[in-house]
């Protein structure tokens, strides 16, 4: 084990932990603990942070730029001593604030010429609010306009400023009277001003993009805005609450360009790295009587903040704004050492930018930057490759760093303006160390810390030799779907990445796990995981996406019922939002929405494959006896999962030519018969009457009852019964494994397994050589047609689930589809006709599973 396994398990139950994790948040806390970013930290100094372990982190996150002085600041706790020794009143309102009076004066005297009104708050976001309310009471009029991809903060106004609809669903926001523009277009906001009618109160901007992605606008921006809202009579507020206070290396991030708005809103650095504070500068004739007396806050300028506010601002313009002017000098060091990186790992590093201490490192979102598809390809097609670099660098190298936003590209880079040169050289190196891994396509060098492995020296550089292809992009004209995917089994989850077979099943299997638990609103669980191009010689041609959900079948179904089509209803939304007009549920995720049913009304057509699965395995059946000249009017037939979808399907088309039909379901209730195998019975009988059969026979006079009576139709709840005297079984069961051994079945059987994962156990062809065991459901796809990915089998070989959503895509003939667990026995054969249309050809039946 592990020294990272041991500091998971131990800090696990470390006092607090519990508390946290059930009664604060526990949502973040699973998406923490999923990505091992859950460290206890127990102490700090400047950039420095230290675990319950005694190990030191870096921290280049700096709680997005509210530790200006890094973590125990001296100059603020001096401040704060100062409070206490004097007994200083804190809480006065309403009262004259001398404290609060003071930082006013400092406030104004080093910002924009001109703003010489402070208002005082207790955050970033209730300082919009407070922007909101000068604007509108100052200029009569209600509309804010703001930029996309913005962030504001998360009251209901600042969140109707923000904009990004990620942050907003749910609560009812935006408010009416907000707008948003491209941020960096002033073309754009010359436009919209133009067309507005005069409705806007102001225009709020941020200098740089924080949490949208450390986005920098052309140069000149700021200046052209401010000409622009002057011109239209419209207020310009700059959010400042990340930029200000010498984050970019000025004091304002305004100064870069010499811009003075009309509001200014500062937070974050402005409590020291030590408590919750801000302010609001703007011109004092915006302040009119109704705003200041309507306006106020109880904790709002209370002599402790204004203290702290006072240490900050004395820090920062000591000695000629002497640490704001180093901020600068190591922020452009820093951002070209992050500019060589970018430039040694080309396929992983799409740009750096930003300013000072606020830089922004893009990582790829391409599937294909290795040049195949796998694990690491769809990770960053997911937009998780920051958050894996993340978590990598937090556990493996004692570097401290977030994105942007759980599921986004960049890797903000943001510590304490005190960050020293050697601190940044550290940082340079681990994350050289990390694009390392993701470059090599080295996924165990990436993510082995999650599974407990011990960190790699250096990469192993993994060829693309007998990996999976590139995915491929949909060419114009071509038909458009989805194909819902998971790992059968943890055996069949080195299909997806052939990286994986140098992970055990546990290893796996904990990966799994965390994938899983990562999911949430704002990072749904699926993720593409190829994508491939359906080309037939005169019918043209379909493109899809396979998308995959991080379950083996048996984690499906453990999950709980609402959560398990949560899964399955966000992963057709992803193929319907890349341009899916059917997805076809592969594996379980029929199974645990009821063949479709649970997921109700979607954006397109949804199919379990069901049909074509039933036809394929019809047709093989049918040909494996042929080729072994058994005349099926006396064979004793039996299905496993007679009540399913498929296995009554076939048992329906089966039952005109045998002799005898043994259904093996569920047990029903005191002793029973299962309704739904009673109505299967039903059904066969009605299918076998004009048959050649002898079951067509007996049934041509006689009922079920008679059937049952005279043993043409048996029951079975045992398996292993059921099939012990069965000259062809059907296996079709949801079970995830097998249900029989191989000792169970009968001398020289033909048994037919379309369950996956297998219902027949993989070592009947070995125990048993008198049995024909093949899947059904196998067809070979038409010639150059490719997805890179198997499933576990021979290559050109696919599912009919898989196989009947190409078809429908192909065709159009949406009707066809198979939802519920009733089939269109039509329906089937009319699936059949199109794939002979199309070039899916029936696999070889006999080449099943001959070698393990």
């Amino acid at each position: 084990m592990t020294d990272t396994t041991i500091g998971r398990l131990s800090t696990r139950f470390a006092p607090g932990r519990r508390g946290y994790a059930e009664k604060v948040n526990p949502e973040l806390f699973r998406l923490l603990e999923a990505v091992d970013l859950d460290i206890e930290y127990v102490s700090g100094r400047g950039t420095e942070l230290y675990d319950t372990f005694g190990r030191t982190h870096l921290d280049f996150a700096g709680a997005y730029g509210a530790l200006p002085f890094g973590h125990d600041p001296q100059c603020v706790w001096r401040a704060i001593d100062a409070v206490r020794e004097r007994s200083e009143a804190i809480f006065v309102q309403p009262s004259v604030l001398h404290p609060a009076g003071e930082l006013a004066e400092k406030l104004v005297a080093v910002a924009p010429p001109g703003l010489g009104r402070v208002t005082y708050v207790n955050s970033g976001a209730e300082a919009m609010e407070v922007v909101f309310k000068i604007a509108r009471a100052a200029t009569g009029r209600l509309g804010i306009l703001s930029t996309r991809n913005s962030f504001h903060g998360k009251t209901l106004g600042a969140l109707s400023a923000t904009g990004n609809s990620r942050y907003q669903v749910g609560f009812g926001a935006p408010v009416d009277g907000f707008d948003t523009i491209e941020f960096g277009d002033s073309d754009a906001l010359d436009e919209t001003l133009r067309a507005s009618g005069g409705r806007f109160a102001v225009f709020v901007v941020e200098p740089i993009q924080g949490e949208g992605g450390v986005v920098t606008p052309p140069e000149g921006y700021l200046s052209r805005v401010r000409e622009i809202c002057s011109r239209h009579g419209v207020l310009m507020a700059v959010d400042e609450v990340q930029t200000g206070l010498g984050r970019t290396g000025q004091l304002f991030a305004c100064d870069h360009e010499g811009v003075v708005p009309d509001i200014l809103a500062l937070a974050k650095a402005l409590g020291g790295g030590v408590l919750p504070s801000g302010a609001v500068l703007c011109k004092p004739e915006l302040v009119n009587e109704s705003f200041a007396l309507r306006h106020t806050s109880t904790f709002a300028g209370n002599a402790l903040t204004a203290r702290v506010g006072i240490a900050v601002v004395d820090e920062l313009t000591a000695h000629s704004q002497a640490l704001v002017t180093r901020v600068r000098e190591v922020g452009e060091v820093l951002k070209f050492e992050l500019q060589k990186l970018a430039l040694k790992y080309p396929s992983v590093v799409t740009d750096v930018r930003g300013r000072g201490l606020l830089l922004g490192v893009e990582v790829t979102e391409d599937i294909n930057f290795l040049g195949r598809q796998g694990l690491l390809g769809s990770i960053a097609d997911q937009q998780n490759l920051a958050v894996m670099l993340s978590s990598y660098l937090s556990r493996v190298e004692g570097i401290r760093i977030a994105p942007t936003l759980f599921g986004a590209r960049v890797l903000r880079v943001e510590p304490p303006l005190t960050v020293t040169d050697s601190e940044c050289r550290r940082l340079v190196a681990a994350l050289d160390r990390a694009l390392a891994f993701v470059a090599a396509g080295d996924l165990s060098g990436l993510v082995g810390h999650l599974v407990g492995r011990a960190p790699a020296q250096a990469p192993i550089q993994v060829s693309n030799v007998g990996r999976r292809p590139p995915a491929v992009p949909a060419l114009t004209g071509d038909n458009r779907f989805g194909f819902i995917a998971h790992p059968l089994n943890l055996e069949v989850f080195e299909a997806f990445d052939s990286s994986l077979v140098d992970f055990s099943h546990s290893e796996r299997a904990e990966l799994l796990d965390r994938f899983a638990s990562a999911t949430s609103e704002l990072n749904p669980s699926p993720f593409v995981i190829g994508s491939g191009r359906i080309v037939t010689a005169h019918h043209g041609a379909a493109h899809g996406n396979l998308i995959g959900i991080p379950f083996t079948s048996k984690a499906l179904l453990k999950l709980p019922a609402d959560a398990a089509v949560a899964a399955v209803a966000a992963a057709a939304n992803l193929a319907f939002e890349r341009g899916a007009t059917v997805v076809g549920l592969g594996g379980y995720s029929s199974v645990v929405t009821t063949n479709g049913l649970a997921l109700g009304e979607m954006a397109g057509v949804l199919t379990t494959g069901n049909s074509f699965t039933a036809a394929a395995s019809i047709r093989a059946v049918r040909r494996v006896c042929a080729e072994r000249g058994i005349d099926l009017s006396d064979v004793r037939l039996t299905v496993l999962g007679a009540a399913g979808a498929i296995g009554r399907t076939i048992a329906r088309a089966l039952a005109p030519d045998v002799g005898h039909v043994t259904l093996v379901g569920r047990p029903g209730e005191q002793g029973q018969i299962a309704p739904k195998l009673w109505d299967a019975a039903g059904e066969i009988a009605a299918a076998a009457r004009g048959g050649r059969g002898a079951l067509a026979a007996a049934a041509a006079g006689g009922s079920v009852d008679d059937l049952v009576a005279s043993g043409h139709i048996e029951f079975f709840d045992d398996p292993a019964a059921g099939v012990a005297r069965a000259h062809i079984v059907i296996a079709a069961t949801s079970a995830p494994h097998a249900l029989i051994d191989a000792a169970d079945l009968a001398p020289n059987a033909i048994v037919c397994d379309v369950a996956q994962p297998p219902n027949i156990p993989h070592d009947v062809g070995r125990i048993r050589p008198d049995v024909t065991v093949f899947d059904g459901g196998i067809v070979r796809l038409p010639a150059g047609s490719d997805f890179g990915l198997d499933f576990g089998l021979a290559p050109g070989l696919t599912y009919a689930c898989f196989a009947e959503t190409m078809l429908l895509s192909l065709s159009g003939e949406f009707d066809l589809r198979s939802i519920g667990t009733a089939l269109d026995t039509a329906n089937v054969e009319r699936l059949g006709v199109l794939a002979d249309r199309y070039g899916f050809e029936l696999a070889e039946a006999t080449r099943w599973r001959e070698v393990e």
